[in-house]
């Protein structure tokens, strides 16, 4: 609770201090612009997200003892982004998540190799679209923006892919198991040992490989087609390109847990990404704000999931 309030302190004072640097009345104008059409269709790619993340958990953990219908992966994954509101981005929603497929069932330590397995490919889909269009813009102000993260990124991608590499590589998997049972020496009943050996992915394949990946793709399209709608629900000058790195960048912003859902570090991201391109800092805050709308949209969907959740059974 200390830290929630915390949290929603800190957004509350990014929120004052926007209200009182910003041209209020140029934000009222914005919010009154605002294309209805164009919004909606960003709503509904909003949606598509948790579904779109079914299909890969379905993929993860089918023919296993966690095996689930895609309807009850469905629930889960919308009752994950209501807690999310409330716990810290980076690791609440896949908690949830943990705890509801894995209740009262064996296999806790592969779902959590799954999860791990999960996030990493999300990272780096972001971490690719927030970086490689950076690269190709030929605005020099973007470009110096450019060589300032490129370094971050690149080396973060690397971390991502040697993470990667342990679970898609067996071989690998068991020389570092071994070395930790060696080290820590470890009896053949112990719960770090039995830990280690379900710390993998049941159903590794070529397929599963690619398949992932595709899922991992059509999510980033997903969302960057919510971003795109967004932006044009507002009439705001910006290629699909734009879209492309300023909505990956603010999202991995986004996991960093300092404020309530994101609010005020979102709206301030977006605002500076903004000046970059000579467009005015209220805007940046009203995508922000319409972006956190969508947010209470999709956790108002996981709170009925959650109060009806027996009928997903």
């Amino acid at each position: 609770m200390v830290k929630l309030f915390l949290k929603i302190g800190v957004s509350l004072f990014l929120l004052a201090f926007f209200a009182i640097r910003a041209d209020l009345e140029a934000m009222s104008a914005a919010f009154t612009g605002i294309q209805p059409a164009w919004y909606i269709l960003s709503l509904l790619a909003a949606l598509s997200g948790p579904l779109i993340m079914s299909g890969k958990y379905r993929l993860l953990i089918a023919r296993t003892s966690l095996d689930l219908p895609f309807f009850r992966l469905v629930a889960v994954n919308f009752i994950a982004r209501f807690y999310a509101l409330f716990l810290p981005s980076a690791l609440g929603p896949e908690a949830v998540r943990w705890y509801k497929i894995t209740k009262n069932k064996k296999g806790k330590s592969f779902f959590l190799a799954a999860t791990i397995v999960e996030r990493l490919f999300f990272l780096l889909s972001l971490f690719a679209c927030g970086a490689i269009p950076l690269l190709l813009a030929p605005d020099p102000t973007v470009q110096t923006l450019a060589a300032r993260l490129w370094p971050a990124l690149a080396i973060t991608s690397l971390g991502f892919m040697l993470a990667l590499t342990y679970f898609f590589w067996p071989g690998l998997q068991r020389v570092m198991q071994h070395r930790v049972i060696t080290m820590l020496r470890l009896s053949q009943e112990s719960k770090v040992r039995i830990f280690l050996g379900n710390f993998s992915l049941k159903n590794l394949s070529l397929r599963i490989v690619g398949m992932l990946l595709a899922y991992t793709l059509l999510w980033q399209a997903s969302f960057l087609a919510r971003m795109y709608f967004l932006f044009l629900a507002l009439d705001l000058p910006f290629g699909f390109l734009d879209v492309t790195w300023m909505g990956s960048l603010v999202m991995l912003l986004q996991v960093v847990p300092v404020s309530f859902g994101g609010l005020g570090v979102r709206e301030g991201a977006f605002a500076y990404l903004f000046t970059l391109h000579g467009v005015q800092t209220e805007a940046g805050v009203v995508v922000g704000m319409l972006f956190f709308s969508q947010m209470l949209i999709l956790c108002f969907v996981g709170w009925l999931c959650q109060l009806f959740e027996g009928y997903f059974e």
